[in-house]
């Protein structure tokens, strides 16, 4: 359930992430449309857009709009009539003037009555089910939301349901029942969710993460906070914000977090400014600031947070008077002054009326019961329909059913015929190109011997005639034969496969470089490096393709390059295995040496076999030649 809600909050608000400027200039648009018109009924519509707009961004935008709405508008029985005042009261709300919210509130509840436009008098009931919540009178609260429950019940509207069970969860919070106020924050966290309302999506994820804060649940609360806190702040509604990090705080010093709760205190402190002295919002965390300053000892500066407080009394202070007169009397108490201290502990004992807090947790009880039967009722309608529409798709779903395994049947009997087709067709080509690699390699070393070694035995056949039998030339004729057997151990060394069982892939490459028969302008120069890998690691494998590799880009650059300067390089590094070649020849890779050897494409075919990447750069003067092999060891 922990991560159920935090994400109906984050993803619900994602949609809005940037739409806020496209829809203040839409408005504005409207706003300057209706001016040009002259349409005084259009220009309050756009006033009343506008005053929605700001109403939990700026309380002097939503304020303005909304008294020009009102004053321009030509008659009261327009619907409009009733949402300016909403709105107007709102602004006179988040200011921290509970008594003009209420007013205005109150005249926009009758209004929505009237018009029985139904979504707006919930509202309407739901705010001033606040309102009356703020001002300490909780029997005047519980009459209004049972009202907007009344009249919401099997409607779908999201954003009111939001709304009215944001304010019931707080309300059974702030009476210390807080299972029933987790059970209403959830419900007012999905009904935000369905009804796409930013500003609900906020409200509702604030009150459920405060409320698993005083169930002790914290990761919970700090993780839906925080989200608040995020989309807060990208969406400009400082409102939200500074409702978060006061509840955050209160989590912080729960934990005994002090570094978390200085960093905290110094984002909210900055925030502050953003919103009216006395929005009830500020109110919030001065209360919460006061208590941490208690906690820490610095009990002055706590009292002097409360003196101010106690001015706003009935102004929309979350703190019941009863429990800022004891928080004030405890404050004296530590600071060595008893008579202070008895006389707001006897304010705090005249202010509590433990007969109003019985009559308010009985009916705080019977409202639980009335939601939970009417939500119990709901669920049987519910759940009829959809037995009656299971039964009315029951035959339909059989009948799709049928129709999907039999062409899942079909397309299974393709896939099967197709990958043997597919497999066949491989294998000849896979034979094909075996026989077409053996003939390539008979035919270069027919001409190897042919160009090669018999020319040699020709040469020699020819000299022995023509020599006088002397000592000299049986030297010179011994050096000719000890060039061919020289020759023949070459092609055999190269046709011969590497035995990487008894020595590692460096060693071969170092030996097969030295033995190698190089023209006298042919320097070539061979080094080795690894780290961390020994060479014996190397699987034989992935030894055996790189040998050969390396063999064909000798055999090419020394045949067709005209290189005189030759660089090999082996390096094992981090798993990563490199062979490098590098000449200042020309290039070669044309049609010529892909006709006399197995040319580039085989080699990039090799490499592919072993999961390595082999690359060409060819430059002026020089070409390079890199073979990159991934391990697995």
């Amino acid at each position: 359930m922990k991560t159920l809600f935090i994400l109906l909050g984050v993803f619900a608000i994602t949609p809005f992430l940037y739409a806020q400027d496209a829809e203040l200039e839409k408005y504005q648009a409207k706003l300057i449309s209706a001016g040009k018109l002259n349409d005084k009924d259009s220009i309050a519509a756009a006033y009343s857009e506008l005053s929605e707009y700001y109403s939990n961004r700026s309380v002097d935008s939503c304020r303005y709009y909304a008294e020009e709405g009102l004053e321009i508008l030509q008659t009261k029985n327009s619907p409009l009539y009733a949402s300016l005042l909403c709105n107007l009261g709102d602004a006179y709300f988040s200011s921290g003037n509970l008594d003009k919210a209420f007013h205005y509130f109150s005249m926009a509840h009758d209004e929505a009555a009237r018009q029985r436009d139904t979504a707006l008098w919930a509202t309407v009931s739901a705010n001033l089910g606040v309102v009356c919540r703020q001002k300490e009178k909780l029997d005047s609260a519980l009459i209004y939301y049972n009202e907007a429950l009344d009249l919401l019940e099997g409607r779908e509207y999201y954003s009111e349901q939001a709304q009215v069970l944001c304010g019931i969860a707080l309300l059974y919070a702030n009476q210390s029942r807080l299972d029933e106020g987790t059970a209403y924050g959830k419900r007012a966290v999905e009904a935000a969710a369905k009804s796409q309302d930013l500003d609900m999506i906020l409200y509702a994820n604030y009150s459920c993460g405060s409320i698993y804060f005083l169930q002790r649940r914290h990761d919970e609360g700090i993780g839906m906070l925080r989200a608040v806190v995020t989309e807060g702040i990208r969406q400009k509604k400082p409102r939200y914000v500074l409702k978060a990090y006061t509840v955050m705080l209160e989590m912080f010093k729960a934990l005994g977090n002090r570094d978390s709760l200085d960093v905290y205190m110094e984002k909210a402190e900055a925030v502050i400014p953003q919103l009216p002295e006395e929005s009830t919002e500020v109110f919030g965390f001065l209360e919460e600031q006061f208590l941490i300053y208690m906690s820490q000892g610095r009990y002055r500066e706590s009292l002097n947070i409360q003196k101010k407080l106690l001015k706003y009394r009935g102004a929309g202070l979350h703190l019941p008077m009863d429990k800022l007169y004891l928080m004030m009397a405890r404050n004296y108490r530590d600071l060595q002054e008893p008579e202070n201290s008895m006389y707001y502990y006897d304010m705090a004992y005249r202010v509590c009326d433990s007969l109003h807090s019985e009559h308010i947790s009985k009916e705080l009880s019977d409202l639980t019961v009335k939601y939970d039967t009417r939500e119990k009722e709901l669920e049987i309608v519910r759940l009829n329909q959809v037995q009656l529409e299971q039964k009315a798709q029951t035959m339909r779903w059989i009948m799709v059913t049928v129709v999907v395994v039999f062409i899942l049947i079909l397309f299974l009997l393709y896939y099967v015929f197709r990958r043997k087709r597919i497999k066949k067709e491989e294998e000849l080509k896979l034979a094909q190109s075996y026989i077409e690699g053996l003939e390539r390699e008979r035919t270069r070393l027919a001409k190897e011997l042919h160009d090669g070694v018999c020319n040699d035995l020709l040469g020699i056949g020819m000299n022995m005639q023509c020599m006088q039998p002397t000592d000299e030339s049986k030297q010179e004729i011994l050096a000719l034969l000890e060039q061919v057997r020289s020759d023949v151990r070459c092609i055999s060394h190269e046709l011969m496969p590497p035995k990487f069982r008894s020595a590692t892939l460096a060693e071969t490459i170092e030996a097969y470089v030295e033995r190698l028969v190089l023209p006298a302008s042919v320097q070539l120069a061979f080094s080795k490096e690894s780290e961390e890998t020994q060479w014996s690691q190397v699987p034989e494998e992935v030894s055996y393709e790189v040998y050969r590799i390396m063999q064909e880009l000798l055999s090419n650059i020394l045949k067709h390059s005209g290189a005189t300067e030759i660089d090999v390089t082996l390096t094992l590094k981090r798993k990563l295995l490199t062979l490098q070649v590098s000449d200042n020849g020309k290039n070669y890779r044309g049609s010529e040496v892909q006709a006399k050897g197995i040319g580039l494409t085989t080699i990039q075919e090799r490499a592919k076999t072993v999961g390595g990447l082999f690359t060409v750069n060819i430059q002026d003067g020089s070409q390079k030649f890199r073979l990159e092999i991934p391990l697995s060891i």
